[in-house]
């Protein structure tokens, strides 16, 4: 059952299916959406996709783990209203704290079930020198336009990669978690590159598209039923 990637909802509890189900479809409803940005209430409109993954969530059968996948997506969905305010003088960087504090939640669950290294598949290490490079890279292409924010932006791209480290180390069933932390990389660093670097092309569906993506699969990968195994380091 959760051997095939692209039945990710298939691999969730019953209970918690309907609600995965809503959350794409408001994530595909918003990103129809962006069309008309901006919009009134459009930081509610955003919302809704980690709202309802949130729904979904308290159906996690591992009480320890729940705690913190909640708490991701919590973070996340402030993140979003947060970044969908321009009226916000701050709006940015509180919109960075609020979604630093959810990388850091998703960090804790992924490394609570990391994998030996030996057991880590040869894709998931090379794809963490890669996220590490990129990190790295990413930082580097941003800074002449960082002004004031270059501390707090190093911080979020070394809590950014730590998670996905983390998620490409976890032992969980099928590849939704770690494939969703890289769209998850991906969609961040194309907003630094449209905030401190300049615009690209379809630039709010591709980082929206991506965004909604990662919390979808990171969700189905966390949730997932997976048999008891070793994840000692």
């Amino acid at each position: 059952m959760t051997s095939n990637f692209f039945a990710p909802a298939a691999a969730l509890p019953r209970e918690a299916r309907r609600f995965w189900w809503l959350a794409a479809i408001a994530g595909a409803a918003y990103a129809l959406s962006l069309r008309s940005t901006p919009y009134a209430d459009q930081a509610i409109a955003k919302l809704f996709l980690c709202a309802l993954l949130l729904f979904a969530a308290m159906y996690h059968r591992v009480p320890g783990e729940r705690v913190w996948l909640c708490a991701a997506l919590i973070f996340s969905g402030a993140g979003d209203v947060l970044l969908a305010v321009p009226t916000l003088a701050q709006g940015f960087v509180m919109g960075l704290g609020a979604f630093l504090v959810a990388h850091l939640a998703y960090f804790v669950l992924f490394w609570r079930v990391r994998r030996r290294w030996g057991a880590v598949p040869t894709w998931h290490r090379i794809a963490i020198g890669v996220v590490w490079i990129a990190a790295a890279l990413s930082y580097a292409m941003y800074w002449p336009g960082m002004g004031a924010l270059k501390a707090p932006v190093a911080c979020y791209v070394i809590v950014l990669a730590m998670m996905a480290t983390a998620a490409l180390l976890a032992g969980l069933p099928g590849e939704w978690a770690a494939v969703g932390a890289l769209l998850f990389t991906v969609s961040d660093a194309l907003i630094g590159t449209t905030r401190f670097v300049g615009s690209v092309p379809a630039q709010e569906y591709t980082i929206w598209i991506l965004y909604a993506l990662a919390q979808l699969l990171l969700v189905a990968g966390v949730m997932a039923p997976r048999l008891a195994q070793d994840t000692s380091h």
